[in-house]
């Protein structure tokens, strides 16, 4: 059963004899496991700090993929004939593949281990960078995001739980890097994709080389030694057995403990991601209008500042149970917002990029501590099943916002279409900044 978890104290107490000091001197979960059988390919005996760089970098490295496209979107327009509505419904086909995913097979990881599911989606994230290079119009175009989204579904859940699972005295920290790899690898997506797409063939080398990279990464992970999820078990204990029954697909449920903190966090992540969706989708020709250029790295760069701010906020700023803080955050979310909107109309690039970074590091520092404070409430054995829930939620805000919005800009044009965009955010986030600043009701 393959996880990345290292192996808990159902190993044998670590004696001094013929070993080295340092090794004596090891926590228990990062002892050697020289006394186990392992099986012949999973003998890699990683320790921890590894196995959390495997982890981090399968994350980072699926959602960079599932944003290389974002500069390329206008190219794509030009050679396939694309409009702004097929531009968004191709952005949204990732989506639309990647919930169904994260509902049926979001449990999965809490019975067959987490890399059963981190290796082959990592495999798949590469079949679907081949699919999308490769593309001769729209459908090809569309089977390319759907594959991605379904690898992205895969790895969700099971990455932010193996996180979890291999810093159990740390939540925070754990939280902190599922976070900053998920808001850091969209940001890093299309400025990647834009520096590789500088070459003769500017849709073919960057996701021929991305898919390159998942595969050499596929080799560590498939060598890595595997463990069961969960609690640490005494020696006596049985191993889990996995029936097909527990494979089936389950009803959404919300945690049985922290549902308020669960609520908040989905409803911040919804409202995040509907916006961080649009603004990836059409910052590149809301950027190219304002700064007069074609210039495709520009673009990318301009479509990385609100999630890049995110992600430096995330790892830097620490997370706060302080309400007013967090409500701040997603007021400052809004602001930032409809600096971007007036920057279009005063024609004033300088607005774009303070609204820009001033929106994604309020929306960090409010997402992270509400996201960090509903994982460390999950139940150990249910963290893969109630993380995926709470990032179907989430992902949801990327979806049906962003063919509305489309199809908006389709109709009246792009500053219109944005504008009243930004509105219905900026009220949205106002609204759960009143929710997040209300006490709670004490029982």
């Amino acid at each position: 059963m393959a996880d990345l978890s290292p192996a808990g104290s159902g190993l044998r107490t670590a004696q001094f004899d013929g070993r080295r000091l340092s090794e004596a001197l090891l926590p228990l979960e990062l002892a050697p496991r020289a006394q186990l059988q392992l099986s012949a390919i999973s003998r890699w005996n990683a320790l921890r700090g590894v196995r959390v760089g495997l982890v981090a970098a399968a994350l980072l490295l699926m959602l960079i993929g599932a944003n290389l496209a974002t500069p390329i979107y206008s190219l794509l327009q030009q050679r396939m004939h694309l409009t702004a509505l097929d531009t968004t419904i191709l952005f949204a086909f990732y989506v639309f593949a990647l919930v169904p995913v994260l509902a049926v097979v979001g449990h999965w990881s809490d019975h067959l281990g987490r890399r059963a599911l981190i290796l082959p989606a990592v495999a798949l994230s590469a079949v679907g960078d081949v699919v999308f290079a490769t593309s001769g119009g729209f459908w090809q175009l569309a089977a390319g995001r759907a594959v991605q989204g379904i690898a992205v579904g895969l790895t969700t859940g099971a990455a932010g739980a193996a996180l979890g699972d291999l810093m159990p005295d740390h939540p925070t920290r754990a939280a902190k890097i599922t976070l900053a790899c998920s808001a850091g690898g969209v940001a890093l997506g299309p400025v990647v994709g834009a520096l590789l797409a500088g070459g003769s063939d500017p849709l073919l080398s960057p996701f021929l080389l991305h898919a390159v990279a998942l595969l050499a990464l596929c080799v560590p992970l498939a060598l890595v030694h595997p463990r069961m999820p969960g609690r640490n078990r005494p020696p006596a204990t049985p191993p889990r057995i996995t029936t097909p029954a527990h494979l089936r697909p389950q009803r959404l449920r919300l945690p049985r403990t922290g549902r308020r903190e669960f609520l908040l966090a989905a409803a911040a992540g919804f409202i995040s991601y509907a916006v961080f969706g649009v603004y990836l989708s059409l910052a590149p020709a809301f950027a190219a209008k304002l700064l007069h250029t074609d210039s495709k790295l520009i673009g990318a760069v301009v479509a990385a500042l609100l999630l890049g701010s995110s992600a430096v906020a995330q790892l830097l700023v620490p997370p706060t149970a302080d309400r007013l803080v967090i409500a701040l955050g997603m007021a400052g979310l809004a602001t930032g917002l409809a600096l971007v909107v007036a920057a279009q109309y005063t024609g004033t690039p300088a607005l774009l990029f303070i609204g820009s970074v001033l929106g994604g590091a309020c929306q960090g520092i409010a997402f992270r501590s509400l996201f960090t404070t509903t994982v460390a409430a999950m139940n150990p054995e249910r963290r893969g099943s109630e993380l995926s829930s709470l990032w179907i939620i989430i992902y949801l805000g990327s979806s049906l916002p962003i063919v509305a919005v489309g199809a908006a800009v389709q109709t009246y044009g792009l500053l219109p279409a944005t504008s009243g965009f930004t509105l219905l955010a900026a009220l949205l986030c106002a609204a759960l900044a009143i929710a997040v600043a209300k006490r709670p009701r004490t029982a």
